[in-house]
């Protein structure tokens, strides 16, 4: 006497097993989503790197600090940053970095300010190279974990200008 072979997918024990594995496993995944914590963003430098008739080009080299167990993925960003409370210059984050768990990476970014700000900036600062550059840098940059995704940042602090006489007689 020939039994039937048993047929797939009609195993109540297996069907079991699988939803319960598979609830599991999206469970452990939120769990560990939820102590996810956003990178902080420092600014590091501000270095001139072009110029024109109408814009200057900064490079700003920015920290990103990671405060997880596990590595984040960066897709890209934007900032804004604002000089001596006149001006101000926009860039984008480069994207496809990682950040290492408990660790920190640098990025560069370039943004571009106008060069009527910049000589502003410049003439109050000239006559006066051991003065404090105030800044500002604001923006976002997004994390490829949907939990965090877009994460806002807004830091401001000084430059010491000592020392700088030539970089600031030289165009910034």
């Amino acid at each position: 006497m020939d039994c039937p072979p048993p047929e797939h997918g009609k195993n109540p024990r297996r069907m079991l097993l699988v939803f319960l594995a598979s609830t599991l496993l999206t469970t452990g995944c939120s769990l560990l989503q939820d102590d996810i914590r956003p990178p902080t963003v420092n600014l590091v430098s501000i270095m001139p790197a072009a110029g024109s008739i109408t814009d200057l080009t900064l490079r700003c080299r920015l920290r990103l600090d990671n405060p997880n167990d596990v590595a984040l993925p960066i897709k890209g960003g934007e900032l804004q940053l604002t000089l001596a409370e006149r001006a101000a210059a926009r860039g984008r984050l480069v994207d496809n970095v990682t950040i290492p768990a408990h660790g920190s990476t640098e990025v560069d970014t370039v943004v571009a300010i106008n060069v009527m700000s910049a000589v502003s900036i410049i003439t109050g600062l000239i006559n006066r190279p051991d003065a404090m550059l105030r800044y500002e840098v604001e923006g976002y940059i997004d994390v490829g974990i949907s939990r965090l995704g877009r994460v806002r940042f807004d830091e401001s602090g000084e430059f010491s200008l000592s020392g700088a006489g030539d970089l600031i007689r030289a165009g910034l």
